[in-house]
């Protein structure tokens, strides 16, 4: 009889368990499919807000506990502060989810972190990003093509502050000095009036 009681409590507090998992997780795929609704309108704070609140909540937070994998949350984090211009934030939020096992989410999350290192105009380290993220993807044409502009903005910036170039430079300025026109322009025979 004991032994009946105790496997039905067992029971009972594992589909209570289950319950409360299988709630939490059906918030957390509700709201994100809320938050590409939100960020579709422009309203990046109220979809900011409603991560937040996503995150601070007790259930969310046990099944994150049991997970260890918070990287949704964090990637969509990172993406709405990205459109906000907080790019400091974004990064952040960006490397958080790259810690993920989901290769189509840490390919994401890679291919947003090369783009704001983009935008700082460090082609290098954003090109070594891209090629990580075709290391996950192939296939990924956006990344192919960004990783190509990141190669030839290199190659450009490189050439830029080159001895060569700086010499050409250096000849245009010094031919900006020199008169031009036909007022300096020996033509023969002095024409003197009186």
């Amino acid at each position: 009889m004991l032994g009946k009681k105790m496997i039905t409590m067992f029971l009972l507090i594992l589909a209570g368990f289950l319950v409360i998992y299988s709630y939490g997780y059906y918030k957390k795929h509700t709201t994100v499919s809320l938050l590409n609704e939100k960020i579709k309108m422009g309203r990046y704070k109220d979809a900011l807000a409603s991560v937040q609140k996503l995150q601070e909540s007790p259930i969310i937070r046990m099944i994150s506990g049991l997970e260890k994998d918070d990287s949704l949350i964090s990637y969509n984090k990172g993406v709405v502060y990205a459109l906000m211009e907080n790019r400091k934030k974004a990064s952040a939020e960006f490397r958080k989810a790259m810690e993920t096992n989901d290769p189509v989410l840490k390919a994401r999350a890679i291919y947003n972190t090369a783009n704001i290192i983009a935008t700082d105009m460090d082609f290098s380290t954003a090109a070594m990003q891209y090629t990580e993220v075709l290391k996950i993807d192939p296939n990924d044409f956006q990344a192919k093509k960004n990783l190509e502009r990141m190669r030839l903005g290199e190659q450009q910036f490189n050439t830029m502050f080159t001895p060569e170039r700086q010499e050409r430079e250096d000849r245009i300025e010094a031919l900006k000095l020199l008169p031009w026109g036909t007022k300096y322009k020996y033509s023969g025979e002095q024409k003197i009036r009186w």
